[in-house]
């Protein structure tokens, strides 16, 4: 009978591929040993790296990082950059499908920049997608996956306006979304509004308004590549198909586990779309 894998079985037969890297990564250190140190240094600093090879060369000179240690930062890496943004691709579907007059103007951008041809989407393209880039911003939002976070104080720190000092140690838990519901800093925070993240409107509030991937030293390493991901994921789907649904926000209900998800899914009918203008269709 057969039975279907696991994702945590497929992601460690994925990790051969990280024994054949790290094979690769000792031969060419083998190459180098030769060259001297100074051009060793240089191009060490010049050049950037892929995650791997710095796991690699952590392995090779610290005795207490082990091969499962490098297997478990790829897995963390693969599930928290694949799984994370797949499921704010399906918010962002829904909200487009529910807010068909959002979903157009979308769609007028990238026929701007795309007109009817197959081209394939190029970093310079993910730039020209900025109204795409407020819906993405807005839906992460409204339906961020980590909506809560855990903080350990390195230190005494004082409560802004207050005489309350948490001491160092305390294990604090934050609630990114109880501040992306604020009314003060997003008017209407229970509508969609990707105006909210019009450059105008950021410019009036504070940085960390906005921490859908945490901020400061422990914020998220994959911030940039996950907004370029899921901009080009949904450009490309939208430049293919439009997105409909009977669901109203109201409808969505959520749940919390290791990432918030919606309790009913994410219905939505998919149509082939007819690569004109919207106006043309009016």
């Amino acid at each position: 009978m057969y039975r279907p894998k696991s994702i945590v079985q497929i992601f460690r037969e994925f990790l051969t591929v990280v024994k054949e890297k790290k094979d690769e990564f000792a031969d060419q250190r083998k190459r180098v040993i030769n060259v001297k140190k100074d051009v060793i240094n240089n191009d060490d600093e010049n050049q950037s790296k892929i995650l791997l090879d710095i796991l690699f060369k952590l392995n090779d000179e610290d005795e207490n990082y082990s091969n499962s240690d490098i297997e478990s930062e790829v897995v963390t890496m693969m599930y928290a950059g694949s799984d994370t943004s797949a499921i704010v691709i399906c918010f962002c579907l829904l909200m487009l499908a529910i807010h068909q007059d959002i979903q157009d103007k979308v769609y007028d951008e990238i026929y701007n920049i795309f007109g009817e041809g197959d081209q394939t989407i190029t970093m310079e393209d993910t730039t020209k997608l900025v109204y795409l880039e407020q819906v993405i911003k807005e839906t992460l939002r409204m339906y961020l996956v980590g909506p809560l976070l855990l903080r350990e104080i390195q230190e005494d720190l004082k409560i802004f306006s207050s005489d309350y000092v948490l001491p160092k140690g305390t294990i604090c838990v934050l609630c990114p979304i109880a501040t992306h519901y604020n009314p003060d800093l997003y008017p209407n925070p229970w509508l969609f509004n990707p105006e909210n993240f019009s450059p105008e409107n950021v410019a009036k509030r504070h940085r960390y308004s906005f921490i859908a991937f945490s901020g400061g030293p422990r914020g998220c390493i994959g911030s940039k590549y996950a907004m370029w991901s899921m901009k080009v994921t949904v450009s490309t789907f939208l430049r293919n198909f439009s997105v409909h649904s009977d669901m109203k926000l109201t409808d969505i209900k959520l749940k919390l586990g290791l990432m918030m998800r919606s309790v009913h899914g994410y219905p939505v009918t998919i149509r082939p779309r007819d690569r004109r203008p919207i106006y043309e269709h009016k």
